[in-house]
């Protein structure tokens, strides 16, 4: 091999680590079921909470009764019954508290509960206006102090604070309306009587809070979601359709630290995720019997270290999926160390005749070989790997 081949080859493979950052988007992964010491937890669309100064994840299991806390690699630690009443939906506040919200004939309570699942108080809305007479909840979200309490089928949303007295109240029926044709919808689907009902009563599915106070919701019957900003800007997302990035039937919806939005398809069998900007990047989930598969996926959580818990349906319990964000690779404690300005890479290739001088690059030092293949410092993306790979092999060749 000459010098000016392994010299033209080296600068090939210079440009293509510097020129080839890591790759933009996200990636899913399966990892394991919600488990005890017997095996996987069973539950039929089981309610989701995260604690998210411990990185718990709470399930409230409707059929059981039950409370289920895991920790962070998805093994039970606590379990307790409710034992007041139909539990709808649960919430984690600061210090361990739980709220518990249960639903009776046309009312709703709120159970503050501790850390050990014993009740401490019951929480009653207080100072509601006159237009949310009759609000009664089904869906709860704690966030910065406050409380979100939902009534999908009304669409309506009352803020409220830990003791549960009125801040505000948001109508999201009104809100979607200038989204909505609804009289040209009405006049293409004349035809299906039972469509026209549903769009004549629509309700929400999913229903989140992110750490900046937008909220985010879905709306079956309309094949969307949407996002209604702090400052009261909607914006609709998504679009009716079987293919990959389309919703079918939406239903629970959560968003991680990096405000990236999941959303939960039953009809498909997927979770959806899009990134900050409401772009579809990928999804994951499909239907069918393998661990990674989900079947009529509902509610959806996220904790800080990127786990999403889905809660589907057929008593298949809660299943665990990791999320990578390629576009933002923070270094952990067992990662290279970061980035410097300048470092030497060594080139060695096996049986050569005689030495290569060193080349300055701004990247980390790695050798290449010909058993190998493979680059040291290997948290690099794919892409990184794929041009070392393609190096080697011209390397080989020309020898």
């Amino acid at each position: 091999m000459t010098g000016r081949t392994l010299t033209q080859s080296i600068l090939a493979l210079s440009v293509a680590l510097l020129a080839s950052p890591a790759a933009a988007g996200v990636t899913a992964s399966y990892r394991y079921p919600l488990s005890n010491f017997s095996g996987p937890v069973l539950s039929q669309w089981a309610k989701l909470a995260v604690d998210p100064e411990r990185n718990e994840i709470y399930a409230l299991h409707q059929r059981k009764h039950d409370i289920r806390i895991f920790d962070e690699h998805g093994m039970e630690i606590f379990v307790f019954a409710e034992g007041f009443g139909s539990a709808a939906d649960i919430a984690i506040g600061d210090d361990g508290d739980i709220f518990v919200l249960s639903q009776g004939y046309q009312s709703a309570q709120i159970h503050l509960l501790n850390y050990r699942g014993e009740e401490v108080s019951l929480i009653e809305l207080q100072d509601l206006p006159d237009t949310f007479s009759g609000f009664v909840p089904d869906r709860i979200v704690y966030r910065e102090k406050s409380l979100y309490l939902v009534d999908s089928d009304a669409m309506k949303v009352v803020v409220a604070d830990e003791t549960g007295r009125f801040e505000k109240g948001y109508d999201l029926n009104r809100e979607i309306k200038p989204l909505v044709p609804r009289d040209d919808v009405k006049r293409e689907l004349s035809i299906n009587d039972w469509r026209k009902r549903q769009l004549e009563s629509i309700g929400l599915n999913g229903f989140t809070v992110d750490h900046e106070g937008n909220l985010f919701f879905t709306v079956p019957v309309l094949f969307s979601a949407y996002r209604l900003s702090a400052s009261g800007e909607l914006t609709a997302f998504g679009r009716s359709g079987s293919s990959k990035g389309k919703f079918g039937v939406v239903a629970g919806i959560a968003t991680d630290d990096m405000g990236y939005v999941y959303v939960a398809d039953r009809l498909r069998s997927v979770v959806l995720v899009f990134d900050p900007t409401l772009e579809f990047q990928t999804e994951f989930g499909y239907r069918g019997d393998q661990p990674s598969n989900l079947i009529v996926p509902d509610d959806v959580a996220v904790d800080g270290n990127g786990n999403v818990y889905v809660g589907q349906a057929a008593n298949r319990g809660v299943s665990v999926f990791k999320i990578v964000h390629q576009d933002s690779i923070a270094p952990q404690s067992d990662a290279v160390a970061p980035i410097e300005a300048t470092k030497t890479i060594s080139i060695q290739v096996e049986g050569a005749a005689r030495s290569v001088d060193e080349v300055e690059v701004d990247r980390p030092e790695f050798v290449i070989d010909r058993e190998s293949d493979q680059a040291l410092g290997s948290d690099r993306s794919d892409q990184n790997n794929e041009a070392v790979g393609s190096q080697n092999n011209e390397v080989e060749n020309n020898d």
